[in-house]
């Protein structure tokens, strides 16, 4: 074997390693089941089609010799899933999907001479179980994350939300860097394990997150505590699966401040009378934005959030960071440096 041989065979083993490490641990949730007809046989050749709503990207697939069916790396959101066969009743049915589900269907098709539709029932909601895993999972959506106040607007402290998490204990490592950290389970607080949209996010030296994102690039995140599959490893304490939003066919976006002042506040009791009140000044700014480069084609989303505070030392922290800029959600048609220069555009 030459030199050169050598070097591809050894560049191949280590993009197969780290592809197969990039998609061990999903944020994709995935559908699947079985297609019936009104006595409980199962369908072939049954065309199935899922919808996503928000971007109108479409995915199909066909039912296979035992009616079987999936579709594999969905992210989430809220889908129209069409069952159809020609001399059967269609089927329709939507559902909202979260981070990691895995969705089991079973359509039913009724034979019928007419177009007729049957649906699913009422739209799914997400599950209060999930019986498809074995895994203890807590599951906090993006109206949570939006709304519950939050200390610096740290969307990880709302991982105290599940059942076995408590926060670090005072004089350990985190808290004496006056970083927000948690155990699970009893476990070390470096013992927990982060992924952002299906990748590492793990800083190596601290064991810490190494990416936040702001509250507003938040879709949503799954924190879980024991018996996930083996798809989560590198970490024996929790892992946090966190998903950050896309764009979608309409143009969204918010503008926010919050700001705390000395001003407002009122004296201490106890202070003597000739000691000034500390200053206390905090305000952290943001905006985010969001839509269609291209309608149903490129869809782009931005975030940004910087912020300033002076705390009773008098020492000013500044802070100002970027959520990803761009996020392409459906087949892109345009060369690559029209599309970022369309992007730059925007943001």
């Amino acid at each position: 074997m030459t030199l050169r041989s050598l070097r591809l065979l050894l560049l191949a083993t280590l993009i197969v390693a780290v592809a197969s490490h990039a998609v061990a641990q999903s944020s994709r949730a995935t559908i699947r089941g079985i297609v019936v007809d009104q006595t409980g046989a199962r369908l072939a050749d049954v065309q199935i089609s899922v919808l996503r709503e928000d971007t109108n990207e479409t995915r199909r697939t066909i039912s296979d010799g035992q009616g079987n069916f999936a579709f594999a790396e969905l992210a989430a959101a809220r889908y129209s899933i069409e069952a159809r066969r020609a001399g059967f009743t269609v089927y329709r049915h939507r559902t909202q999907l979260a981070v990691g589900q895995e969705l089991w269907l079973e359509p039913e098709l009724t034979v019928t001479a007419t177009f007729a539709v049957t649906t699913g029932g009422a739209d799914a909601m997400l599950p209060l179980l999930e019986k498809n895993s074995p895994a203890m999972t807590t599951l906090i959506e993006q109206e949570q994350v939006a709304n519950l106040p939050l200390d610096g607007r740290n969307f990880l402290e709302l991982a105290l939300l599940s059942p076995g998490t408590t926060p670090a204990p005072q004089g350990s490592a985190s808290s004496v860097r006056g970083d927000f950290a948690f155990s699970t389970n009893g476990a070390r607080e470096d013992f927990n394990n982060f992924v952002l949209d299906g990748v590492h996010n793990i800083d190596p030296k601290l064991n810490t997150p190494a990416v936040r994102p702001p509250v507003d690039g938040i879709l949503e995140f799954e924190v879980a505590t024991s018996t996930y599959d083996a798809s989560f490893g590198r970490n024996g304490g929790g892992q946090v699966n966190v998903l950050t939003r896309s764009g979608s066919n309409r143009f969204t976006g918010s503008l926010y401040e919050f700001g705390r002042s000395g001003a407002l506040n009122g004296r201490n009791h106890f202070a003597p009378e000739d000691v000034e009140d500390p200053e206390y000044t905090r305000h952290q700014f943001g905006a985010a934005f969001g839509g269609p480069l291209a309608r149903a084609e490129e869809i782009l989303t931005r975030c940004r959030v910087a912020g300033r505070s002076s705390n009773p030392l008098g020492v000013v922290n500044e802070e100002s960071r970027d959520h990803p800029d761009i996020l392409v959600c459906g087949p892109s048609r345009l060369p690559l440096d029209e599309f970022w220069k369309r992007g730059a555009e925007f943001g």
